[in-house]
Formats: C-alpha cells, structure tokens, sequence
C-alpha cells in the first residue's frame, strides 16, 4: 500500500506573490488618488494571500503546469482588484465628516480650497492720489564748450615770444604769440609821419580857401594826399596786429605747438582756447516727441565720469529737421560750469523733461498685468466685511515706484497693495491700517476696513 503524502505549501512563495498583488493595488490606488485605511490595506493583503495559497495548493495538486500557471496569473490579477476595490471603499467616518483635505470639491468642510466661509484676506491699500508726472526722454551726448577756436598764425615770419603756458587761463586780448615786427614798424613811422605832413597842408589850405586865396582845385588835392596817408597807416597797423595772436574771449588754452625763435607760416596752428564757463550739450529726441520740445525746458545731465553728481541746464536750441536715418531731432542744453568740472568731449546721460501734468497715481506692486491688460484691486467699504472689486485701468508714465493711472480709477479710491496675488474678484478683506478713516484712540490695534479687530501681519506675505 502506497501513502501519498500531504502536499505543503511553500510560505516563502506565497508571501511573495501576495506582496506583488499588494503592490499592484497599491499602485493602483496611487494612480487613482485614493486615501487608503489602515483596515482597508490589511483587508486586501489577507485577500491576495488567501488567493495566492489557493493557486499554490492546485499547482502541487494539478499535474498541468501551463494551465495551473494560467490559474495562477489570473488568481494574482484578481487578488490584486480585490486590494483595489477595497482601497476604494469610502469609509463612513470621512464621509460623516463632511470633507478633508484641500483637495476636496465644492461638498467638503470648511478647510476645503473652494469651500465658502473662509476667513477675510489680509491686506494693505493705499488710495489713489494726485501725482505729478511728465514725459521723460533720455539719451546719450556729448559735451562741447560753448566756445572753440584753434589759434593760427596770420603771416609768415619768425616767433619773437610766447605769452602762455599749457592750460593757462587767459582774458579775452591778451597777447599770446608776436612775430618779427622790425620792417613793419619802421613802414608805419614813414607813414605816420608823411600823414602828419599831409594833414597840416590840407588844414592849411583850408584856411586858406576861406578867404580865396587858393583854388577850390588845389584844396582837394590836399585833401585826397591826407585821406591816401591816413589808409597807408592804417594798412600797416593791420599788418602789425597780423603779427600779434591774441586771445579772442575769454577761456582756457591748450597745449602750446610753437616756441620762441620758430618759423611759422600762415595758418599753423599755434594753441586751442575754449570758453569752458558754459558747455553745450547735443542729444537726439524721437521725432514721436517733437512737438512737445521747446526752449527753455529743464535738462538734468548725469556721467561716468564725476560719479554723484548731477548737472542742470536748460535746452537752448532746437534742429530745424529731422534725421531720416534716426528718426530723431538734434537738440541742444546749455549746462553752467562755473567751476571747471565739465570737460569737453564727456559722454553724457541726458534726461529732458516735458509736459508736467497732475494725474492719479497708484504703487507700482498693486498693478496686475493679464496680457495687454492691467487691473487693480478696488477696496469696498461698504460691505462687511469689506470686498474687492477687480478694476481694470490704463496706465500711463511710470516714476519713483509709481504708476500714473490715466482712466479707470477716481480720486480716493482705495488699492490693494502687499497681499493682492492671493485675491479673487469679490473676496473678503481686511486691511492692516484703516487708511479711510484713521486709527482711534492713538496707537491702538489697527481697524479693519469693513470690520473689527486686530490684524495679523504673517497674512501679508504673498
């Protein structure tokens, strides 16, 4: 008599695979977003356990591999929905409770993110007021004096003295260069004296034509011999001053190019004197900004070069055309420099200012930008608690953290500022400060705006 033992079930196996079908519930739920309990996921394993130890024990019984591992398969893919759908059973208490996590629909409690009943938002506003704007145009210049000449000789001859050190300052005529003036000098003492000589005959004759004494011929032959004496000289003063460079205006001189005893010849250059007292400023303006350009407007000017210091001049002079290639007009500003500090051929940073004008003005983190569109949060006071209302406006200039408004808001009209990315149309708000109406009593808790209460200011933080 043959004894058949008992087939044993391998433990080892079977836990295996219940842990594969637990993993797939398992997956499965994370797929589905679904909370899982405690007695939900006991549930399932001692299913996928169960299962997979029945599949065991007909595989040692069943002499039919193939189709017992076919059993097996679908054995695992049932344990494995088993553990599904009980990670699926919603549980009563949560239920009961009326809803959980921030995720929850319209249906959950109070901590639900579309649930209504919420506290208000915590905020800050500040109303629109008045603010003085203008239209601000910027653009590189450079600066020139207000007067440039470059000094040359006048005639051919030698260099008898040089009046002037490199960088000097000098009045307007003083002498600054003089030739060799020797022939020209003794031409002009022959002449002086031979017009000296001339002009006493002819007062003699015309003393003499009073009474008739001498004829009317011989009176304007002394006359024309004066007058052609009187040119001689002064033909050769004008040679002389040839001879003698002289400071036109007043100014600073540059580097000296001749020294006494050279040889010069007309239209050398000698030195450059510039009248650095005023400096000139030319800058382009868009021709969109050409009809608001007159003389008179004030300029600030700003440079690399004297960093901290800013410069105030007034524009001067306005170009008759606009350049097609730049589609600008030149203008320029005259900048005062009375002491010395502007230098010719600066580069400058020019701001030209143009019709001031009063406009509202709100802070530039109140406004939301939607595409093309910009809108801002509205407080309304007359709800409690207070609301707001989302507005769209237009906007103009920007200036030193403001925005000007040009249509959209009125005078007064109170903007959310710090807080308004956690706003929606129509929220409940509640401000730090009431700024509308003061706070009472002197330094007591801040009002709310359409409320009570202290304020929590770890609500600002957006």
């Amino acid at each position: 008599m043959v004894s058949v033992a008992a087939p044993v079930v391998p433990v080892a196996s079977v836990l295996a695979r219940a842990v594969v079908a637990a993993a797939a519930a398992t997956v499965l739920a994370a797929v589905a977003r679904i909370r899982v309990t405690r007695t939900a996921a006991a549930m399932a394993v001692a299913a996928a356990v169960v299962v997979v130890m029945a599949v065991e024990f007909l595989t040692m019984v069943i002499a039919k591999p193939k189709l017992v591992a076919a059993a097996a398969a679908v054995a695992v893919l049932a344990a494995g929905g088993l553990a599904f759908i009980a990670f699926n059973k919603p549980s009563s208490t949560v239920e009961a409770a009326g809803g959980g996590g921030p995720d929850r629909g319209p249906g959950g409690g109070p901590g639900g993110r579309q649930g209504g009943g919420g506290p208000p938002t915590q905020i800050s506003a500040v109303p629109a007021t008045p603010y003085e704007f203008s239209a601000r145009i910027e653009d590189l210049g450079t600066l020139e004096p207000r007067e440039r000449v470059v000094l040359t000789a006048n005639a051919a001859d030698r260099v008898t003295g040089v009046y002037f050190e490199d960088g000097q300052r000098v009045a307007k005529g003083k002498t600054l260069v003089t030739l060799v003036n020797e022939e020209e000098l003794a031409q002009l003492a022959s002449s002086q004296a031979t017009f000296d000589n001339t002009q006493l005959v002819f007062e003699r004759n015309q003393r003499l034509a009073t009474n008739d004494a001498i004829a009317q011929l011989e009176l304007e032959r002394s006359k024309s011999a004066a007058e052609a004496a009187q040119a001689n000289v002064a033909a050769i003063q004008a040679r002389l001053r040839d001879r003698v460079i002289v400071a036109p205006f007043s100014g600073v001189l540059g580097f000296r190019q001749v020294s006494t005893g050279a040889y010069v010849s007309p239209g050398q250059p000698v030195a450059t004197l510039i009248d650095d007292s005023q400096m000139r400023l030319e800058f382009g303006v868009p021709s969109t900004a050409a009809s608001t350009l007159r003389v008179g407007l004030p300029v600030e000017a700003t440079t690399k070069d004297i960093p901290g210091r800013n410069f105030t001049g007034t524009l001067t002079s306005i170009d008759n055309a606009i350049d097609p290639v730049t589609l600008s007009v030149k203008v320029r500003a005259t900048l005062p420099n009375r002491d010395g500090t502007l230098k010719a051929g600066m580069s400058m940073n020019a701001t030209l200012t143009s019709t001031p004008r009063t406009s509202l003005s709100v802070p530039e983190i109140a406004i939301i930008a939607e595409g093309s569109k910009t809108f801002v949060y509205v407080v309304d006071q007359s709800k409690q608690p207070a609301t707001v209302a989302k507005t769209e406006v237009m906007l103009g200039n920007r200036e030193r953290g403001f925005v000007e408004v040009i249509s959209g808001l009125q005078s007064g009209d109170l903007i959310a500022t710090d807080g308004v990315l956690k706003l929606r149309p129509n929220a409940p708000v509640r401000m730090t400060t009431n700024i509308a109406g003061g706070s009472s009593g002197g330094g007591g808790e801040p009002k709310l705006a359409g409320g009570e209460g202290p304020s929590d200011k770890a609500g600002l933080r957006q």
